[in-house]
């Protein structure tokens, strides 16, 4: 508890203070309405009668109104709790989610990302296995504020009757607390534990909210769907029902301890007062504070703050689990990467396989792409063109070999830097939800706002006209599901991703990498947009990947790509001529387009 609440000062001082002061300021008072109204209530009789030695008629006037300013005080206090509680809910939340994606997204390479560990570590600290770290920031100031009322209780019953009671009561609640909370724990472990259960209906409902809507209803599948989730959900929480059935049991079992607990303490209380060994005062204040610490447990609240715990120390190790496990590289020296390459990149020797497996993408691949040179690099699919584009652009080490850029190792340079000397479009290129001039400026973000630099990028591109009729222009955000957002074309999305490119190319790209650049578009439009696209980026090293060898052909060199290497190399006309693997190809795609002709 304490930790958290030291995590709540340092990312929300003034909030965390005012919620958790305001909660136990409400316990406080809510202590003293029980002590005051013992004394009202015990001095009634002797007001009444005018007994001799009864507290005057002016002295009960100021304890009554002490009672009622406490009470309207305790009553008016959650309000204003609530607002505060409200604020440093959105604080926790926002910092959770910096403190989690900061360090995922710092690292260069993107190995952690598939590494079990680390990802593990993630998902702790995101809140798997039931309640995150803001819901255990929540319960904090309740927490607190129980204890303070279970203390304050115990102590009004100590005074006013008997110190053993209050410590058999509170030590009856603690128990029935750390029970509750253990059934309650358990729950949740059997709930989390069914993730097969929970994929899977996640699956279907992904399914019919959004990944598929127009097969669904073309099928007739709705029902299906609909079925199909409340089977799998229901098949999830049948062990926790089972549970929850045991647990019910356990429930009656320590409601009927703390009533025996409770009823033996009021009982003790009751015959005190009947021996006349305990005055009225006493027995009004000690029974409200007996019953008091019997409601001051919490197992589902202390649950919530230990997970919540537990999630942000699983958040303040992220940081330390990626860079043990994956450091990033310590250059020595500067080395002018923002000019490079002035004359070629060197694939020696290389081999890499993805973390996690044995299979070889590639194999001892040698590759030279020089500088102002076109290159196409074709192949069958897994044949490992856009593994080689990865670690071209350093998202991954090679296993072995090196990739030198002007006789440098890449080990060697500034990562950061390097990458953003390439300007790339790959197959799943992203589409932002956000104004199209967002999705073309992302290209260079340090060169946002260069209204000449976005115009040339979209004449480049072909898509003034597409953004001329856009209903706000290039503040038109691309998603329909906002306020006046639009959805494009395949077509159209690709020639924003094109003029993306062409910005960063602008902005001081150096390597230009188009992974099926035009895909959406029938044969004679990209190559059209591609030849078009060589032609004003004819000054940069450009890497083409593409299954259609018409977009190829007029590449400067072609290499063909097989088994993880390089097994043919030269232009349209000498691989031809060659009658090998890409004459084949080439021909069978050839002898497609006619037939379909």
């Amino acid at each position: 508890m304490l930790t958290l609440l030291r995590y709540g000062m340092r990312v929300a001082p003034g909030s965390t203070a005012l919620t958790v002061g305001l909660t136990v300021l409400g316990s406080v008072l809510g202590i003293a309405v029980t002590v005051l109204t013992g004394q009202v209530v015990g001095a009634v009789p002797g007001v009444v009668e005018g007994s001799a030695g009864a507290m005057s008629l002016w002295a009960f006037g100021w304890l009554l109104a002490a009672l009622l300013i406490v009470f309207l005080i305790e009553s008016l206090a959650p309000a204003v709790r609530r607002v505060t509680a409200t604020i440093l809910e959105a604080v926790v939340v926002r910092e959770i989610g910096i403190g989690i994606t900061e360090p995922m997204l710092r690292p260069h390479r993107i190995e952690h990302l598939e590494d079990g560990e680390v990802l593990d570590v993630q998902e702790r600290a995101k809140g798997k296995g039931g309640f995150h770290l803001a819901q255990g920031m929540q319960q904090v100031p309740w927490v607190l504020a129980a204890r303070v009322t279970m203390i304050g209780s115990a102590v009004i019953v100590g005074v006013m009757f008997s110190w053993l009671v209050a410590a058999l009561l509170v030590g009856v609640t603690m128990l029935l607390e750390w029970h509750q909370g253990r059934m309650i724990e358990r729950e949740i472990d059997t709930w989390w534990g069914n993730t097969e259960e929970q994929r899977r209906a996640a699956y279907v409902f992904e399914l019919g909210m959004r990944d598929a809507p127009k097969e669904l209803r073309v099928f007739g599948l709705h029902e299906w769907v609909v079925q199909r989730y409340a089977q799998e959900w229901l098949a999830g929480f049948r062990a926790v029902w089972a549970k929850r059935g045991r647990n019910v049991v356990w429930s009656i079992a320590m409601g009927l301890v703390r009533l025996a607990a409770d009823g033996f303490a009021i009982l003790l209380v009751g015959r005190a007062a009947l021996a006349g060994d305990l005055p009225l005062t006493q027995v009004a204040t000690a029974v409200p504070a007996i019953l008091a610490i019997g409601v001051s447990g919490s197992g589902y609240g202390v649950v919530q703050l230990r997970r919540g715990l537990s999630a942000y120390r699983a958040m303040v190790a992220l940081p330390d689990t990626i860079a043990t496990r994956h450091p990033e590289p310590v250059v020595e020296g500067r080395r002018r990467v923002e000019a490079m390459p002035v004359r070629e990149i060197r694939f020696e020797k290389v081999s890499f396989h993805y973390p996690g497996s044995d299979n070889f993408v590639l194999r001892d691949l040698d590759l030279t792409i020089h500088a102002r040179e076109a290159l196409a690099l074709v192949g069958v699919n897994g044949a490992g063109k856009s593994t080689l584009v990865k670690l071209l652009g350093g998202a991954y080490r090679p296993t072995s070999g090196r990739i030198l850029v002007d006789g440098v190792d890449l080990a060697e340079l500034e990562l950061g830097a390097w990458q953003r000397r390439i300007a790339a479009i790959v197959q799943d290129f992203l589409r932002f939800p956000l104004p199209v001039t967002d999705n073309v400026e992302f290209g260079a973000v340090e060169r946002a706002g260069d209204e000449a630099a976005l115009a040339q990028a979209a004449r480049e591109s072909g898509i003034v006209d597409l953004v001329h009729g856009l209903p706000k222009g290039w503040e038109t955000v691309l998603d329909k599901a906002f306020e006046g957002g639009v959805d494009l074309s395949g077509g159209e999305w690709q020639r924003v991703a094109l003029a993306r490119a062409l910005f960063a190319v602008h902005a001081g790209g150096g390597v230009l990498v188009l992974d099926e650049p035009a895909a959406a578009l029938d044969v004679r439009a990209e190559i059209e947009l591609v030849e078009r696209y060589l032609e004003l980026t004819a000054g940069v090293a450009s890497l083409i990947i593409s299954h259609r060898f018409s977009v190829v052909r007029n590449a400067d060199r072609i290499c063909v790509l097989d088994d993880g290497h390089i097994i043919e190399d030269g232009t349209h006309e000498q691989l031809l001529a060659a009658d090998g693997a890409y004459a084949n190809m080439f021909r069978l795609q050839a002898e497609r387009y006619v037939t379909d002709a």
